[in-house]
């Protein structure tokens, strides 16, 4: 074969082969990216940590993710970002946090597993997310016939701090107690029932409805055990549903009280565009409203809010000096890497 020949056969054989040489490139892809999830913008590239000292990850559920009154608007405000924004199913997050997966998450308040698993809510300094601090709400003509039932349920009401509400959620949802047996078992310690009740009056029954988590159906025995301990009728209902279904038995007369949460009240129930995030301004709207179109009164509200938390370890939070949402930011923006 003359060499002009060979240089032909060896250019077709070099021209054959780029294809496949660039196609073997293309494992360098990021798959992630294929399967849906994003690249992170504000992580780590290339082996280089951003700004903030790495490693501030962020868990939550997807729609606080996207709302601009959620993580957007939250970081906004506060002047920060974490590195990356990791987003899961919201059960995950509490022990995703727990173990070590990752330094910050998003919860409720008042969710049990916060102090089962020696997390701690972060102080939202700026008053950034709605207030949903808790009610009984009663039918007109329910508190017509028993006006007694709010001088029973305030002074229960003023004692539901964050920190009993969330030992109770916890006793339900790790320890697996009952929410009748939490609920009875908090009343005989704060001396709000005891062993005398009074005897039974022949009224009609009051009805005691509820959602069906476990908030809801321990306030829900609450209300029970406290009434009928006062002499009070009732019809246990608790765990009816969710919020609109309980929410039209009550306004079709089918429950007499349930425990309602402002905020909800204010935009789902009531049709308000916007979130109110003063406590007092909030209840001051909604219980003035509700008698007014509804004929529905709204005894006190809870000192506990179980609204959308940060949370952190607390041994992680104690070292860093952590408390309030604003101290997050200045520690993630003073270049601090994550714990």
């Amino acid at each position: 074969m003359s060499k002009k020949a060979l240089w032909k056969v060896m250019a077709f054989v070099l021209i054959l082969a780029v294809p496949f040489f660039m196609l073997g490139c293309d494992n360098g892809v990021d798959e992630g990216a294929e399967n849906g999830e994003e690249a992170v913008e504000n992580g780590e590239e290339n082996g280089e940590e951003t700004a903030s000292g790495g490693g501030w990850v962020f868990a939550t559920d997807h729609e606080y993710s996207i709302r601009d009154d959620g993580y957007i608007g939250l970081t906004e405000l506060y002047g920060f970002e974490f590195d990356d924004v990791s987003v899961m199913d919201l059960g995950i997050t509490y022990s995703a946090l727990r173990d070590g997966e990752l330094p910050v998450a998003m919860g409720f308040a008042t969710d049990g597993r916060i102090a089962a698993f020696e997390l701690v809510n972060l102080v939202d300094d700026k008053r950034f997310h709605p207030v949903y601090n808790c009610a009984p709400v009663v039918r007109e003509e329910t508190l017509e016939m028993y006006p007694e039932i709010a001088d029973i349920l305030n002074p229960i009401v003023a004692a539901l701090d964050a920190e009993t509400m969330s030992n109770m959620n916890m006793q339900v949802d790790i320890e697996e107690f009952l929410s009748v047996e939490v609920a009875e078992e908090w009343l005989l310690e704060q001396g709000f029932i005891g062993d005398d009740p009074v005897e039974m009056g022949s009224g009609d029954p009051v009805v005691v409805g509820s959602k069906e988590f476990t908030e809801q159906l321990t306030l829900g025995q609450i209300t029970i055990l406290a009434l009928e301990y006062n002499g009070i009728p009732t019809v246990d209902q608790t765990g009816l549903g969710g919020t609109v279904v309980v929410r039209e038995a009550q306004e079709g007369g089918e429950v007499d009280i349930y425990w309602e949460y402002t905020g909800t009240a204010l935009i789902s129930h009531l049709g308000f565009d916007e979130a109110i995030t003063d406590p007092e301004e909030c209840y001051a709207v909604v219980s003035e409203t509700d008698l007014e179109q509804n004929g529905l009164v709204w005894l006190d509200y809870t000192p506990f809010d179980n609204t959308y938390t940060l949370m952190m370890r607390q041994d992680d939070a104690d070292a860093l000096g952590i408390v309030t949402i604003s101290d997050l930011a200045e520690v993630i923006n003073s270049g601090v890497p994550a714990p």
